[in-house]
């Protein structure tokens, strides 16, 4: 059964600007759109987080994850092996369709990283490469992080289980120690893939008394191109790595990609833990292109969502302005509804609220909190898909300039559900939201920032006169 309703997650708040350390909040009221959500969850729908996604036509495929809540902190019960995804998922988000089939039925190949949490993975064209990811070695009888390439054909995936086939042949594998990562991201900017931060956690999982495992940071952004050999199996190569130890010490962050004010495609790392000195997340964004691989932003701080989270990307071309868009997940900050304001806490709560920031021309940033929240602990390792019909750059970027009137532009999907803050009881969410983004009209009240094209046919006239206009769906009379 299919749940709809609007979801306009309001709160009392009221746009005023907040001080949060040195750093001020900007007015939302200011913002050139709007955003509003609409929960569609088809009750069919699996609880899952932390996997490796993709999308063929009218299928999500996912892959690895967990379908319990959060890790617990306790060796015994930190990563339980009954709470691994060890399925290779179809999901239509339409319909609620949903399609399993078991990981351990897959031959000629090792399973195991397919059953493995928080991968790193990029999908281009056809096909879908994970990355490392965190879970049991059955043949070492441990856990690991897995060295593990894997390609998936998606196409053929989708034929054979949807026609009740073995999928195997999707599937190519190759091992390399430069991808034994897990808690990092992978994204694909031009010809090269980047893997960025992550670690190689080793052991069982344990934030209480003796450790029992080995856990070494990458401090890296990694550089490489992945080709196809003739037999479709994934060969790494032109591999680089940049190193910054304290900048890049860092995983479970999010990472997006941006549009610069030359319209060129870079990448943008937002949040991640922990810091040396202390267990808090980083607060300053690094930005990552193909021509200059390291770009910190010491002037801005980011206060809000430093955990793993959907990120809405949008550039608007009429002010150069990159904006994205944060929803909840972990943080040190958030609003208390109780006392109206902007509150802190060390702890790094699961939080509602949903935020912006603005990244302007002059390289300077300002956050926004925003009006809607969600109605529950979400965010978490939940993802964003956006819509391919919502006008977008290469790399999914959407082009908030060229958006007319309200516009479906993705969803969010699965991720950790949380009852309280801290401490606290959680599980793997399957609700679905649409996206929406309504585009500030702009009236003639005002100088307009637009170039408008007027040709006069015919020329010269003598009865009548045709006026064409560009950009008039975006010009409305006072």
């Amino acid at each position: 059964m299919k749940k709809n309703c609007l979801l306009l997650l309001s709160c009392c708040l009221s746009f005023f600007v907040f001080p949060i350390h040195s750093q001020t909040l900007g007015d939302a009221t200011e913002l050139p759109f709007e955003l509003e959500l609409e929960e569609v969850t088809q009750d069919e729908l699996p609880g899952l987080h932390s996997f490796a996604f993709a999308r063929w036509n009218e299928w999500w495929i996912a892959i690895g994850g967990r379908i319990g809540g959060l890790h617990g902190f306790f060796a015994v019960t930190g990563f339980p092996e009954d709470e691994a995804n060890v399925h290779i998922r179809l999901l239509n988000p339409e319909t609620g369709a949903d399609y399993a089939f078991p990981v351990e039925n897959l031959s000629g190949l090792f399973t195991d990283p397919l059953k493995a949490t928080n991968p790193q993975y990029a999908q281009y064209g056809s096909h879908l490469y994970i990355a490392g990811g965190y879970g049991k070695d059955a043949l070492q009888n441990k856990f690991v992080t897995f060295k593990t390439l894997t390609s998936v054909d998606l196409p053929l995936l989708v034929s054979k289980i949807t026609s009740g086939q073995d999928p195997s042949s999707a599937f190519h594998q190759i091992e390399s120690e430069h991808l034994q990562v897990c808690g990092g991201e992978m994204e694909k900017m031009g010809d090269w893939y980047y893997l960025v931060g992550g670690h190689n956690f080793s052991g069982l999982y344990s934030d209480n008394g003796i450790p029992t495992f080995t856990q070494t940071y990458t401090n890296e952004i990694r550089k490489f191109k992945i080709n196809l050999t003739v037999n479709n199996s994934p060969n790494l190569s032109d591999y680089s790595a940049f190193a910054n130890t304290q900048q890049l010490h860092r995983r479970d962050f999010s990472l997006a990609p941006v549009i610069r004010p030359d319209g060129s495609e870079a990448l943008a790392l937002y949040g991640g833990v922990f810091q040396y000195a202390q267990n808090l997340p980083f607060y300053n964004p690094v930005y990552i292109s193909n021509d200059n691989i390291f770009t910190l932003d010491a002037a801005f701080e980011q206060q809000f969502s430093q955990y793993t989270c959907p990120v809405v990307p949008m550039y608007n071309a009429q002010d150069s302005s990159m904006y994205s868009i944060f929803f909840a997940g972990l943080s040190t900050h958030y609003w208390d509804q109780g006392s109206a304001q902007v509150n802190y806490d060390e702890k790094v709560p699961f939080i509602r609220d949903i935020t912006a920031v603005q990244r302007r021309a002059d390289g300077s940033s300002t956050e926004y909190l925003l009006p809607q929240r969600f109605d529950d602990l979400l965010g978490t390792n939940m993802i964003f898909a956006p819509s391919e019909e919502a006008p977008h750059y290469t790399n999914e970027v959407i082009q908030l300039h060229n958006l007319n009137g309200r516009t479906f532009v993705g969803w969010l999907y699965g991720g950790i559900k949380a009852e309280i803050p801290n401490f606290t009881p959680s599980v793997a969410n399957n609700r679905l939201f649409k996206v929406f983004i309504t585009p500030e009209t702009i009236s003639t009240d005002r100088p307009l920032d637009l170039e408008a094209q007027v040709v006069i046919a015919p020329n010269p006239f003598r009865q009548s006169l045709r006026i064409y206009v560009e950009n008039i769906a975006q010009i409305q009379a006072a």
